[in-house]
């Protein structure tokens, strides 16, 4: 039990005021000389016991009245909606004891049977209210708290601080106007609230104390790139408050309401979550602009990020307007190359020059994104950053620029083994087509050699080899195999007809293979073919978005090996129509092999299948060139990531310990970072742009990009209905204007006052005592 005024619990003692009135004012009997008559003397006693029983009626309903209105002053009131339908229920069960008590005395007196009658109904009718609330607080413990004082809250703040947020609208950003809203809330909540303030940097939060804690955090908030999403925030906030000791919980979240921000897909543990904490309201501030006019470069999509030196690169920018309509310009740059850059010089980062390399006027229709492509020609090798940009300024800045990297590189060197029968011909004008070759454009560099001669080859002169068709072979050969692999080459085996299963079980090629061989399968009347299932695997990225329509029925398979004992640690990649392994990854120290289980090195009248003779045989053309890019560890190396990204740099030959500096985007001083094995890794990149790395000794330097997610800053806003789906249907409340915040929280703190209640029993006592002392005191004059 809570008291606004304690102070006034003193007046309590002027409860002693009608006490010491009745014991001054308590008349003398008088002295009558009558005669010597029993009855009279009957009647005197009988007058006097009913005339003391009246006084103390009286004095009982004026002390009450002093101790009601002294506790209706103090205005106490209890922060459980249990506990205050019990006080309820207490409030009438005092109210029903005076209406049995001055009913007694009516009806006792017997002199007015009507005021008899009225009292009792009154009585009766308190009497069914004081059942009924009691009732319902044994059978519920939910309900509206009692008391006009609100109680302590322990509530936390969500901020949204995405980049969509900087979004500016009447000389306002969204940012600004969450602040200026989370201030306002801090002032709303009671006396002695605890609040803790979350945003998306994912920095550890507190309760704070007092409300200037809470309004230093709010205002040094700030926007994050690749922070926690609000539904991870949200979690958070749950589980923040599931231990708190104060009863009475709430959370806030201001945020722009737009899509990006609310991931589906993730909020069925946040749904089931607030589902079973019913008692914690979720309150969705919309702090967004109703009228949005934004146009930005939602993606930026690469043909590749590492290429061959002389090769073409492709991008794709999708820019998309939302609320405009009106034609925009957007140019490409891409950096000089040198070595000598980046430094720092009087706190400013000095970096390469950029030279304009194409600009496109585009037409754009309102919430239909829009292509635009560029062409990089003949990159020379080395580490190329570069951006795209619209011209023009709109509401929301960030989104207007998008940075890319690309390596450029000599061609990847391949070691091609052709067992006595085997062709090498498809699968090498798949990797290096002779036009690509004649030209130096070739993403690889093919030498091709004789099963026989592959003991006199220096292996480390290659990134990865290639065995055609296999046969037995002497186990120096397999020893020297799995070195090349364990020091980080790659190794692609196509197994054929010349595959021995007495030899390649043996212990020597087993220490290369993923398992042991089985038995040949003939497809015969089955229409057997490479059958993909999931397109997670970097191998299968080229088909993401077009897997179900890749024509892979088209390239039947009539012949391939099984594996038996296939090794725990390998990964199917892709399977045969059947379910047998096709494709199987293993890994063996720093290198990769990939076994792929029926041949592609046959003479075409006599093939094992039709994944290079068909018509159009792309896929396979595809796939081999993803094979040989992943072993190689091409198609690991990225160049371009999203913010948050824990990304990686390889070192370059002779640098693998080296102490290398690290400059952000943020052009600070850079940092000194140190390889392991040869691989920096930058644990959190919070910054959007070019991050440049280089030798502090000297050296050519090398880096990668970082942009936001795509489509990131589209602000179309959740209606209703979507935010039911990711919330549950009233298990939130949303406010768009200051003054709804309001009424929710009415609805939710204030409940019924406990005030009026007792003021009501006051009323109740004094008129009690008004009517029945009038009484009394007439009949005891009458009686006189």
């Amino acid at each position: 039990m809570q008291f606004a005024n304690v102070g006034l619990l003193l007046g309590g003692l002027l409860i002693a005021v009608p006490i010491v009135l009745h014991l001054v004012m308590r008349q003398q009997p008088k002295q009558l000389e009558f005669p010597a008559l029993r009855f009279v003397r009957q009647r005197s006693v009988q007058n006097t016991r009913r005339l003391q029983l009246k006084h103390w009626v009286l004095l009982a309903l004026r002390c009450l009245a002093v101790l009601v209105l002294v506790a209706a002053l103090a205005r106490p009131g209890v922060a459980s909606a249990a506990l205050g339908k019990w006080v309820l229920t207490g409030s009438l069960g005092i109210i029903l004891l005076i209406g049995l008590f001055v009913s007694a005395a009516a009806w006792l007196g017997g002199e007015n049977r009507t005021l008899a009658y009225i009292l009792t109904a009154i009585t009766a009718l308190v009497g069914l209210g004081t059942i009924g609330t009691g009732v319902m607080a044994m059978t519920s413990s939910s309900g509206p708290i009692v008391g006009e004082q609100e109680a302590p809250v322990a509530a936390v703040i969500i901020a949204d601080t995405s980049p969509r947020m900087l979004y500016r609208h009447q000389n306002q950003t969204r940012l600004e106007k969450a602040q200026e809203l989370g201030m306002w809330l801090t002032s709303q909540l009671p006396e002695d609230s605890e609040m803790a303030i979350l945003d998306q940097r994912g920095q550890t939060a507190v309760f704070a104390p007092d409300r200037g804690a809470a309004r230093q955090a709010l205002q040094r908030l700030e926007i994050a790139v690749g922070g926690k999403s609000l539904i991870d925030l949200t979690n958070n906030a749950l589980d923040m408050l599931q231990d708190h000791p104060l009863a009475r919980k709430e959370i806030y979240v201001l945020t722009d309401l737009a899509a990006p921000a609310w991931d589906a897909d993730q909020a069925q543990r946040l749904k089931a979550k607030l589902a079973e904490q019913p008692d914690i309201p979720l309150y969705i501030v919309d702090v967004g602009a109703d009228d949005v006019r934004n146009v930005a470069i939602s993606d930026l999509v690469l043909s590749s990020e590492s290429v061959s030196e002389n090769e073409d690169v492709m991008l794709q920018a999708e820019v998309v307007a939302d609320g405009s309509s009106e034609p925009k310009t957007i140019e490409l740059f891409i950096e000089k190359q040198d070595d000598r850059l980046p430094i720092v010089e009087n706190g400013q980062l000095i970096v390469p020059e950029a030279t304009r390399r194409n600009r496109q006027t585009i037409e754009l229709v309102d919430g239909q994104p829009r292509a635009v492509p560029f062409r990089l020609p003949s990159l020379t090798a080395g580490t190329h950053h570069g951006w795209v940009e619209l011209l023009g300024d709109d509401g929301l800045s960030a989104d207007n620029k998008r940075w890319f990297t690309i390596e450029a590189r000599t061609p990847w060197s391949l070691l091609v083994v052709e067992s006595a029968n085997a062709e090498s011909r498809d699968l090498v004008n798949a990797l290096a087509p002779r036009s690509y070759r004649d030209a130096g454009r070739g993403a690889f560099q093919v030498e091709i050699i004789k099963q026989d001669e592959l003991a006199q080859a220096k292996l480390d002169e290659y990134q990865a080899v290639v065995l055609l068709d296999p046969g037995p072979m002497p186990d120096a050969n397999w020893e020297s195999l799995e070195s090349f692999v364990q020091r980080g080459g790659g190794l692609m085996v196509f197994l054929g007809r010349a595959a021995v299963k007495a030899d390649f079980d043996k212990e020597a090629p087993q220490s290369v293979l993923p398992g042991k061989l089985s038995r040949q399968w003939r497809a015969g009347d089955n229409l057997w073919y490479l059958d993909p299932r999931e397109y997670q695997h970097i191998v299968l990225s080229p088909f993401r978005d077009i897997g179900a329509s890749v024509p892979w029925r088209e390239f039947p398979v009539d012949r391939f090996w099984s594996l038996t004992d296939i090794d725990t640690d390998s990964n199917t990649i892709v399977p045969f129509s059947n379910g047998a392994p096709a494709l199987i990854e293993q890994r063996l120290g720093k290198g990769i092999v990939l076994t792929f289980l029926s041949s592609v090195s046959d003479p075409t009248d006599d093939a094992w299948n039709t994944l290079f003779t068909g018509f159009q045989s792309w896929p396979f053309f595809v796939l081999s060139n993803q094979m040989a890019r992943y072993v190689v560890r091409g198609g690991e190396q990225r160049f371009n990531y999203t913010a948050g990204d824990v990304a990686t740099v390889e070192t370059a030959p002779g640098e693998e310990a080296t102490i290398h500096l690290l400059f952000t985007p943020n052009g600070l001083d850079p940092q000194e970072v140190v390889p392991d094995s040869g691989t920096i890794t930058i644990p959190f990149t919070s910054s959007l742009g070019t991050y440049r790395i280089r030798p502090r000794t000297g050296g050519k330097s090398s880096g990668f990009s970082v942009n936001l997610p795509p489509f990131a800053t589209r602000m179309e806003k959740l209606t209703e209905a979507q935010l039911d789906d990711i919330l549950g249907a009233g298990r939130y409340r949303l406010a768009r204007q200051q003054e709804q915040i309001v009424r929710e929280q009415g609805k939710a703190r204030l409940g019924v006052p406990l005030f009026p209640w007792l003021m009501l029993i006051v009323v109740i006592v004094f008129g009690l005592e008004n009517v029945l002392a009038n009484r009394f005191y007439r009949q005891q004059a009458t009686e006189s």
